[in-house]
């Protein structure tokens, strides 16, 4: 068993504890089929959120790509649901950190910067969160925000500290709150904080049903699907009843950002051509491995994924299920795009998520994918996209158990 794969036992077992006590649920959406009935066995939660903090009550709906315009302010027409509040989020770029006594902490050499995964949020967030947390949503002023727990432990920053980005934007830390009840953001911030950062996607939306109401997750999947407008380039909604998910975020099937950084480390990157990202050179020579595979081929991943990649083909090689791959897609691709229907920062990023035959399943489609490579595939850790709402169903992510089902 080597260092990655004893890592995510001991992660794992521990988040399913948490995850039993709380009560929550994992619930499958779309009807897509058994494939995914083996959960993976090697995907580790951060051992700083093994025991995620449930936001009572509240329901979640995004759609991939982010909300099309208008659909937030529709979301509390929707029969049942009785308050709505809507958040941005998108990558913002810092370029330094203090800690509270004026010492940087992050000092990226021009032109590099840190990518931070931060949501903007209005006042009626806080409505969706418990005492005493609440207050300090409540009490969030412009220029202000709120670190993630497992984000401040990574930073080693707390309140008082000071945050640095592009533009010459300051955002000061005035606390910090449980990686759920930020949705395993790294940063929250008032919505008009995140704009002046950039931070201007409408990603999704938290909401609150009727006390008496019995509707379900596919009972609301066809109103709100009525909302999209018919040039929505993903036309797909997720929702999530509480307890679905562990973190209430856009793109909750795909390991955040903050975990991955925590799993794979953190690089210094900065914007490149439109949708791409150029990363720290020695982040990737550090990181970034090419090896030659049975099928696969040569392919140029995370060096500590490839190990885990090998067993599956061996396995995928072993059952006769092979010869399904024809073509196979890049695993480290460094992208942030906007619209991407996996989110603005994807595991791809930090060379953690593969494509196999994607000439057959091309994105939106149905899916071709077969059930035993699947399920292959699960074993050793990748959750697959064709589950999602919109179907990726070449792609496959590492993933962790903190992650919706997919």
């Amino acid at each position: 068993m080597d260092a990655l794969e004893q890592r995510a036992l001991t992660r794992g077992l521990v988040t399913f504890v948490g995850v039993a006590l709380i009560g929550s649920t994992i619930v499958w959406l779309g009807g897509r089929g058994d494939a995914g009935s083996v959960a993976p066995t090697a995907s580790p939660p951060p051992t700083s959120s093994a025991a995620p903090v449930p936001t009572p009550e509240a329901w979640l709906v995004w759609v991939p790509g982010g909300l099309p315009p208008g659909f937030g302010d529709l979301v509390s027409t929707v029969p049942d649901v009785t308050s709505a509040t809507t958040a941005t989020a998108d990558v913002a770029w810092m370029t330094a950190s203090l800690d509270a006594n004026g010492d940087g902490v992050d000092q990226p050499e021009p032109p590099m910067m840190i990518p931070m995964d931060i949501t903007g949020v209005d006042p009626t967030f806080a409505t969706f969160l418990p005492e005493p947390e609440r207050q300090l949503v409540e009490n969030l002023r412009p220029g202000q925000g709120i670190l993630s727990e497992s984000e401040a432990n990574l930073r080693k920053l707390g309140p008082g500290s000071t945050l640095l980005f592009r533009g010459d934007q300051k955002v000061q830390v005035i606390g910090t709150l449980p990686d759920a009840l930020m949705g395993a953001y790294e940063l929250l911030v008032p919505r008009e904080t995140g704009q002046k950062l950039g931070v201007t996607t409408e990603r999704y939306a938290l909401f609150h049903v009727k006390s008496n109401a019995t509707v379900t997750v596919q009972d609301l999947i066809p109103p709100f699907s009525d909302l999209l407008p018919v040039d929505t380039p993903y036309p797909a909604v997720e929702v999530r009843a509480p307890g679905d998910t562990a973190y209430l975020r856009a793109n909750d099937r795909v390991m955040p950002p903050l975990f991955l950084k925590e799993t794979f480390g953190e690089f210094q990157a900065h914007p490149s051509s439109p949708g791409n990202i150029k990363i720290d050179k020695r982040w990737v020579q550090d990181h970034i491995q090419s090896a030659t595979l049975p099928v696969l081929g040569t392919i140029t991943c995370n060096a500590t994924i490839l190990p885990l990649l090998k067993r599956a083909i061996h396995a995928i090689v072993g059952d006769g299920t092979s010869s399904s791959i024809t073509d196979v897609g890049p695993c480290f691709a460094p992208v942030s795009a906007i619209d991407d229907p996996s989110g603005p920062l994807t595991p791809a990023d930090w060379g953690v998520s593969i494509q196999l035959d994607p000439s057959s399943n091309p994105p939106g489609e149905r899916p071709t994918m077969p059930r035993a490579i699947v399920k292959q595939m699960y074993k050793v850790g990748f959750g697959w996209g064709g589950n999602d709402a919109f179907p990726l169903g070449a792609l496959f992510r590492y993933r962790t158990r903190s992650a919706a089902r997919d």
